[in-house]
């Protein structure tokens, strides 16, 4: 049956929208505020608060959807819902209100990232809308860096993604930041008004930590499976360039894969062939000869962390 909402209930509707974007906002300052020294405590902080408010996170591989773009990342994504009814006990609850009932609002989303013009640009989209459309959302993104994986975080927070009325599926909005490498992970809050006036604030879970560098490619992940060095982990994005690199002989290599053969066993000859030796740290960035920033990586990976590090 057809539900009428009179004039009271429209004024409670838009009063609830201011209410809930001084929430979004509030929610986003105490959630900062909490102490912690590097994303990975950030991540396990937002984890908690976001259990607690019953926030479902979906697998992001299982995420199919025609708004995300080609090679464009998805950060995160989720599902929440919200109830259209009123109790009958409610103070807005009119004569006008029939019993019929209104089916709740499922809305499905996801953050994306990619570079433009010098910018972090940082998406939010509605993937899906099940039952009657928001009346109203609002989203406030939060970009968290830091210069290596064990901190300091900085935090920047973007001014809010409001929109009222309209609502379909595709890009809600974006927020930007000033493009620079580092480690990053995005995070945030949003909210949304009902069909009937009906508001609710959800968090954005802290994403999986990237490391871009200044023209927003990510870095070529790469573990050796025999030393199981990692090439990512021990990056500092505050390394200064040298005037000049220090010097890399053939002997230097000859001694590396000796020392290398005597802490983890002799490797085939393909194995060297097929591998080249990288100093995680580079030389033009202050890394030195010395076998801890040294590893094998396989030539085709190396020459991607090599272009990566051209806009470190």
């Amino acid at each position: 049956m057809l539900k009428i909402i009179d004039n009271e209930e429209r004024n409670m509707k838009y009063r609830k929208l201011f209410a809930f974007l001084a929430t979004i906002v509030c929610f986003i300052a105490i959630n900062t505020n909490a102490k912690a020294d590097s994303l990975n405590d950030v991540n396990k902080n937002v984890a908690k608060i976001a259990n607690e408010q019953n926030f479902n996170s979906l697998a992001q591989d299982k995420l199919k959807n025609e708004n995300v773009k080609k090679d464009v990342p998805i950060l995160k994504n989720g599902t929440v819902k919200i109830h259209n009814n009123f109790n009958a006990t409610s103070s807005h609850y009119s004569a006008y209100t029939f019993l019929a009932e209104i089916p709740d609002t499922v809305v499905k989303f996801h953050t994306s990232q990619e570079y433009v013009d010098g910018q972090f640009k940082i998406n939010f989209y509605i993937d899906s809308i099940t039952g009657p459309a928001p009346a109203a959302i609002s989203v406030q993104l939060q970009f968290y860096s830091e210069p290596s994986l064990s901190g300091p975080i900085t935090t920047n927070t973007a001014s809010p993604i409001v929109k009222e009325g309209n609502i379909t599926t595709g890009l809600l909005g974006s927020a930007v930041f000033p493009a620079a490498t580092t480690f990053f992970a995005v995070g945030g809050a949003w909210g949304m008004v009902g069909y009937n006036g009906n508001s609710a604030t959800y968090p954005i879970s802290l994403s999986s930590i990237y490391l871009q560098n200044k023209i927003g490619q990510n870095f070529p992940e790469y573990v050796d499976p025999v030393s199981k060095k990692d090439a990512e982990t021990p990056i500092n994005t505050t390394w200064s360039r040298l005037p000049s690199s220090p010097v890399w002989t053939t002997m230097d290599r000859y001694y590396y894969i000796k020392e290398f053969s005597e802490r983890y066993g002799n490797q085939s000859k393909e194995y060297w062939a097929e591998n080249q030796v990288h100093h995680i740290r580079p030389r033009i960035y202050g890394g030195n000869n010395d076998f801890d920033n040294l590893m094998p990586v396989p030539i085709e990976a190396h020459k991607l962390i090599t272009k990566w590090f051209i806009n470190y």
